[in-house]
């Protein structure tokens, strides 16, 4: 049996993690700021000219942005204009200056100069901390990322091309982008995820890839370590230790798994069949209709069935349990496909969606039957363990371990904790389940 000396290190222990995790999760910083890559090509620049009273109209922008040694970068920008603002800021050279301060300033950058040739306003500016320097001479450029002020949404120039300095080449380029020794031009910008990094290289280093994929894995590792431990691990973490803290509840009731019998396993199938229903009711309760929840409820109906056959029950074992929940799983899934496949309207899953991942968030709450049959021996924390991992299988899933997030990171983070709190109450039924299974080494422990 669990000893109840347990039960406070259980109990505080899950409480310091949901409380630490509520702390991480309570002040969230502002909403980071959606601009272009070149602000000053596009909305930037519209939007200071909107801020003196100038309407205007790029009809064309090209960008050169090149990278110094110290991380610095320059950029000219050349935005061809409709003829009226053209006009304007030929005529008002205060007024041009003042546009394209504000313009640059979106970067954090310090104008330089302004130029009118024809329609094209010519702008020259550099920003502080384009690139960071990494081991082996590389220059690691971060101008692609999103940070916490700002996501980026586009490339805002028809075209950019960087240029790296001298003695350098660009090693690792934009997605799509002609990369050409020191020059890496584009014309279209991905923003999905965070952003890709670009790395500039000594010119002739053998080990220039072997560095910049150091150069790009030193950022990262620790939004892995951080994504890792609060998406992840103390989630997980937190499920199991939820789990065990019903296993000392359940052993303090001095209950008896013989006397449960089958109950448990047909009140599974009972509620399993209650949420299989839920399209007939889920309008009314406000919950609509889930093909996710329908394919959960027949694998819970099919764990439910088969423990509640004795047959079944007679030759159990925890490697065979094991299996009837990896069954289960499979019966879900392959229901999910099915949906997939028939034309049932709301009740059909998207055609891009994966059947597995539809009901991976079930497979937990499935192992909660092998918990509770080895509640009461040796196996408990090896059960548990495995309870953990399949936990933590679905915000591995759902939430790329290498993505910095934005404002909403910690609401993501909020979502998985309760997500795991929520899966140790939907277990109850599970773990009782597997609690009232018959086995002699079970027996003989409850009976002491």
């Amino acid at each position: 049996m669990v000893p109840r000396s347990h039960l406070p290190r259980v109990l505080v222990g899950v409480l310091l993690v949901g409380a630490l995790v509520s702390v991480a999760a309570g002040p969230t910083a502002a909403s980071p700021r959606p601009i272009s890559v070149c602000a000053p090509c596009d909305r930037g620049f519209v939007s200071a000219a909107h801020g003196h009273d100038v309407d205007v109209r790029i009809e064309r922008s090209t960008a050169t942005m090149r990278v110094h040694r110290n991380g610095s970068a320059t950029w000219t920008v050349e935005n061809r204009l409709d003829a009226a603002a053209a006009s304007a800021f030929r005529q008002n050279e205060t007024l041009r200056r003042a546009v394209a301060r504000e313009a640059v300033g979106v970067h954090d950058g310090t104008l330089l100069s302004t130029r009118m040739a024809d329609d094209t306003l010519r702008m020259r500016y550099r920003t502080p901390d384009a690139a960071a320097r990494a081991p082996g001479g590389v220059l690691r450029v971060e101008q692609f990322r999103d940070s916490s002020l700002r996501t980026y949404t586009d490339l805002g120039a028809d075209r950019l091309t960087l240029v790296a300095p001298p003695g350098m080449v660009v090693d690792r380029g934009l997605p799509g982008a002609n990369v050409s020794s020191r020059r890496m031009t584009v014309t279209d910008f991905d923003s999905e995820g965070d952003g890709p990094f670009v790395t500039l290289v000594p010119e002739g280093a053998l080990a220039g890839p072997l560095w910049s994929l150091l150069a790009i894995a030193l950022p990262i590792g620790s939004v892995v370590a951080r994504n890792a431990l609060l998406l992840v691990a103390v989630p997980s973490l937190l499920f199991a230790g939820g789990l065990r803290a019903v296993a000392w509840a359940v052993s303090t009731t001095d209950l008896d798994g013989e006397a449960l019998t089958n109950r448990p396993a047909l009140v599974v199938v009972a509620l399993a069949l209650v949420l299989a229903a839920h399209p007939l009711y889920g309008d009314l309760a406000f919950v609509g209709t889930s093909p996710s929840l329908f394919a959960v409820a027949v694998g819970a109906a099919a764990l439910g069935g088969a423990l509640a056959r004795p047959a079944v029950r007679e030759r159990l074992s925890v490697g065979r349990l094991a299996a009837i929940v990896g069954l289960a799983f499979a019966v879900a899934a392959g229901t999910a496909l099915a949906l997939q496949a028939l034309p049932l309207g709301d009740l059909s899953p998207r055609a891009d969606a994966t059947p597995a991942r539809l009901v991976l968030p079930a497979l937990p709450v499935y192992t909660a039957a092998l918990v509770g049959y080895a509640a009461d021996t040796d196996r408990l924390r090896w059960s548990l363990v495995l309870a953990a991992g399949a936990f933590a299988l679905v915000p591995l899933t759902t939430f790329s371990v290498a993505s910095q997030g934005g404002s909403l990171y910690f609401l993501g983070v909020a979502l998985v904790t309760f997500g795991a709190l929520a899966g140790v109450v939907a277990s109850v039924p599970l773990f009782l389940l597997g609690y009232g299974l018959p086995d002699a080494a079970q027996r003989d422990g409850r009976a002491h």
